[in-house]
């Protein structure tokens, strides 16, 4: 299968109309505002009452599933299309990601190629490095693209609309001559603006977020038999675990992006960082992302641990996955620095 994102597809973007500032402080409060209050009311819990095993287990597992949403299926399957697998896996790996609450499916793998056709030059939306100069710019465009970006992004908020106008008919969305971003955005996935299926689910969006508060509320009701046990899993695999696996995939931007080794030789300032590979199951080896876009995996070592690779060869083993894509060894070794 053919890499899907064309770099063609995309031009650096014409000035958008900015979010008026109202708007952006409300989207600014409901994107780190809330996880953040979550995250600072189960610290306050800790210091108080302490931490119960079940609710490290409602925190981890929670965990591990968003995450697994979020890099296994929105980053590998439906924005790189790095392996094929079933209609059921696929329509569960879309509802995981969605638990983490980043943005749609098709929101996150529009962003997603669109900053892979521009990384870190003009038309990135989050690059922490372009045009930045100076330890104090650097600062600044690391928290930028850690906390702020999509403040300067009107599709975000503007896109579920968009989709939903033009569900019924996708050619319209592709062929449409507005050039606004959500119309760029569209463009990057006819792939994903095709199915059908995909579209429904992914229009249920606010219902999977849901799910995923819900979900751990009500295991930890069922598993203590009280109210108590079910605001604990609330919290805990609720509000703290959205705004850890948030701020961990977002460190993607940041990070991944300003620390960590360039082994691999790219066109840009991404970065291999072992512990942001451990905290985002495999994400974290972005250099060796960037160079192979399209491979299914991030381990081309035998000491980097890439998590999500490991459940593709899983899948793969089980005839569950197939068309799965990697370099090859000499491709690999045209691309290393020496």
């Amino acid at each position: 299968m053919a890499e899907p994102l064309l770099s063609s597809a995309l031009s650096p973007p014409s000035e958008a109309p900015a979010l008026s500032g109202p708007r952006r402080a409300l989207l600014l409060f409901m994107v780190q505002g809330l996880p953040l209050l979550g995250l600072g009311y189960g610290v306050w819990l800790f210091v108080r009452e302490g931490i119960r095993a079940l609710d490290v287990g409602l925190l981890v597992g929670m965990y591990l599933l968003t995450m697994t949403g979020i890099e296994l299926g929105f980053h590998r399957y439906y924005a790189h299309r790095t392996f094929e697998t079933t209609r059921l896996i696929r329509a569960l790996l879309l509802i995981l990601g969605s638990m983490a609450g980043q943005g749609s499916a098709l929101l996150w793998s529009g962003v997603h190629r669109w900053h892979h056709a521009h990384t870190d030059v003009p038309g990135d939306l989050h690059s922490p490095t372009l045009g930045r100069h100076g330890v104090w710019q650097r600062v600044r465009g690391f928290l930028w693209a850690q906390f702020l970006w999509y403040l300067d992004s009107p599709a975000v908020v503007k896109f579920s609309r968009f989709l939903e106008r033009h569900r019924s008919a996708p050619e319209a969305a592709l062929s449409a001559p507005e050039d606004n971003q959500e119309c760029r955005l569209a463009r990057t996935m006819p792939d994903l603006l095709r199915d059908q299926g995909l579209l429904r689910l992914n229009q249920r969006y606010g219902l999977w977020v849901l799910l995923g508060l819900v979900l751990p509320a009500v295991v930890g009701g069922l598993a203590t038999g009280s109210w108590e046990g079910a605001w604990r899993g609330l919290v805990w695999g609720g509000f703290v675990r959205f705004s850890l696996v948030q701020q961990a995939s977002f460190a993607i931007n940041s990070v991944t992006h300003t620390l960590g080794t360039r082994p691999v030789s790219t066109r840009d300032d991404s970065r291999n960082n072992a512990v942001m590979a451990v905290l985002t199951l495999g994400a974290g080896w972005h250099n060796n992302h960037h160079a192979f876009p399209g491979s299914a995996f991030t381990d081309f070592r035998w000491w980097q641990v890439d998590a999500s690779g490991l459940m593709i060869r899983v899948l793969a083993r089980l005839g569950l996955a197939w068309d799965v894509r990697k370099p090859s060894p000499e491709a690999l070794a045209m691309r290393a620095r020496t």
